[in-house]
């Protein structure tokens, strides 16, 4: 095997898919361009393929969807998702690797039980609670990454106003979407919707951002709003937290302005007390604080560290790499006639889109009812 130029690192990244934008496919286009930029070799594989990964292509970053086209052997491998790091593990099994796990609940998010990855990345102390509590990885196999931003690619919006005027939904979810306008238009706030919960994905969000002077997201969306210098309320269709202050920024990222923060529950009455506590000033300590605090350097230098680590451990031996294989394969293929876990896409496709028409009815309602209420 040839060795790396001038110190550069061969990374394989996997991703479920780099169809469409979202908060995973924001990390892998992060992460890769933040290699490259360093001297690194990035290739970024997901088997379904759309513009997040022409976009990267056009910046130098190689993408493919079968990984049989990767003739050189990476010398690490960055996972995020199941079945995507299994692949390139098994692709390439002498490989050493790491996961990083972003989700609570979500299947795809669970560890890939392989013995080549050294390090398994838990995005907060939610996921880490998942891997450790759960999913049996050993602590001393897990690490707390917080989600990062690319602050090169996220420019500082104008002082916010001195009321709030403009306001954006920036969520992949859809029933807290009428609250959040009516909560809106009682305080004379015109709202804007973003994000898949809208049906309005953008490749460029962070240039939507700087037009408003509050945002109401998670995760994330909420950290970019916050680094684009926007005030943002941290709530969701799961539950609403508040505005995010100096004093409860800290605790709401080690949460990544997620689940566990969403602690009451989505009314019209609560949103506006939140909206009420909006303050130009406090908001733009709380953006100094996240650019400082969310600065993708320090995340990358620690990214190197841990692919060389992992990189310089020693190699599991065939029986443990089998063993790894095996238990990967008992718990993702079916194991009886009535295991719907696998034969389930299309059904899964159809439910999906009726999920979503009855959300959309769903809200229709509640704006509705609303709007008689008022």
């Amino acid at each position: 095997m040839s060795g790396p130029p001038a110190g550069g690192l061969r990374v394989l990244l996997t991703n479920a898919w780099m169809d469409q934008p979202g908060g995973t496919e924001s990390v892998i286009r992060d992460v890769a361009l933040g290699l490259l930029r360093r001297g690194h070799r990035p290739t970024v594989y997901a088997p379904h393929l759309g513009d997040p990964a022409r976009a990267l292509f056009q910046l130098g970053v190689a993408v493919t969807e079968d990984l049989s086209t990767i003739t050189e052997a990476p010398e690490v491998i960055h996972g995020q998702h199941f079945i995507p790091t299994a692949e390139a593990l098994l692709h390439f099994p002498q490989t050493p690797a790491i996961q990083y796990c972003h989700g609570w609940q979500h299947w795809r998010e669970a560890p890939a039980p392989f013995p080549q990855i050294h390090r398994y990345l838990a995005v907060d102390d939610t996921v880490r609670d998942r891997l450790l509590q759960m999913e049996g990885i050993a602590a001393d196999r897990v690490e707390t990454l917080y989600n990062t931003v690319d602050l090169a690619r996220i420019p500082r919006r104008d002082p916010l106003s001195p009321k709030p005027g403009r306001a954006l939904a920036f969520t992949k979810f859809k029933a807290q979407i009428p609250y959040l306008q009516e909560a809106c238009r009682r305080r004379g706030l015109e709202l804007d919707l973003l994000g898949a919960g809208a049906d309005r994905l953008v490749l460029d969000p962070e240039r939507e951002l700087i037009r408003y002077d509050l945002v109401f997201a998670t995760a994330r969306m909420a950290l970019e709003a916050l680094c684009a210098g926007c005030a943002v309320i941290v709530c969701d269709s799961r539950g609403l937290a508040d505005l995010v202050t100096t004093a409860n920024f800290a605790d709401l990222r080690r949460l990544n302005f997620g689940l566990r923060s969403l602690s009451r529950p989505v009314s019209v009455e609560a949103l506006g007390q939140a909206i009420d506590r909006y303050d130009a000033n406090e908001s733009a300590q709380v953006a100094f604080a996240a650019r400082r605090q969310a600065s993708h350097g320090p995340m990358l230098d620690r990214l190197e560290a841990i692919y060389r680590e992992a990189i310089a451990a020693p190699r599991p031996g065939p029986d443990e790499v089998r063993a790894g294989t095996q238990k990967f394969l008992r718990g993702a293929l079916p194991r009886t006639r009535a295991d719907g876990r696998w034969p389930w896409m299309h059904e899964r496709a159809v439910m999906a889109a009726r999920i979503e028409q009855l959300e959309r009815e769903l809200a229709e309602a509640r704006a509705e009812a609303l709007r008689l209420q008022a």
